[in-house]
């Protein structure tokens, strides 16, 4: 039952990122044009360039988040990989249904580092940040839950006033992230109840 479990779980995580970037790249195809839409929020944050800090923070979380995770007991690596997966795969639909363009003063994507390969268009829900709030959300410790929550909303902070997302591409990857958690954690905590 276990073994079933973990590649049920890496068959949706799959599966899920498959479409997401299927998602991406039909959009680029069948989108002329991208409009920026006009945010109350950034327009009262500071702009500033931090040439690419963002990833090399981000993949930092994932490296700090992976330690902790492994070393606590019980993790549930199907659970995670399943959040994610389904995470994405939803994502993906949004991100075909509102083809958004970046930000109005937004950084070209030639001006900094990214390594997304659709540097053009915005994305809501942000991806990352839903990522961070899914991952901050599996670990136990109370503690380090409210670190993780802290450094992903640092994070989202920052990819406003890098111009990387909008204010509601944050919200609504938090939002999604948070959902996506609490929908298969309490429908584990169901089956888990009735077995």
């Amino acid at each position: 039952m276990r073994v079933q479990r973990f590649w049920s779980s890496i068959l949706v995580a799959v599966i899920g990122v498959t479409w997401h970037m299927t998602a991406l790249a039909l959009a680029d195809r069948w989108v002329n044009d991208f409009p920026a839409i006009d945010d109350v929020i950034l327009r009262n944050l500071p702009k500033i360039e931090l040439f690419g800090i963002g990833e090399i923070i981000f993949g930092l979380y994932i490296f700090c988040f992976a330690v902790l995770f492994f070393r606590q007991k019980n993790f549930d690596l199907p659970a995670l990989l399943t959040a994610l997966g389904i995470f994405y795969g939803l994502r993906g639909f949004f991100l075909l249904l509102l083809p958004i363009g970046p930000p109005i003063d937004a950084f070209g994507a030639a001006e900094r580092l990214t390594i997304y390969p659709y540097a053009s268009h915005a994305y809501f829900p942000g991806g990352h940040i839903g990522i961070m709030t899914i991952m901050a959300l599996s670990l136990r410790d109370r503690r380090l839950k409210t670190a993780f929550i802290a450094a992903a909303a640092l994070f989202g902070i920052g990819s406003m006033i890098t111009r990387a997302h909008y204010s509601a591409d944050l919200l609504g990857g938090i939002v999604l992230g948070y959902a996506v958690f609490v929908y298969l954690d309490r429908r584990r905590s169901r089956l888990n109840t009735q077995a």
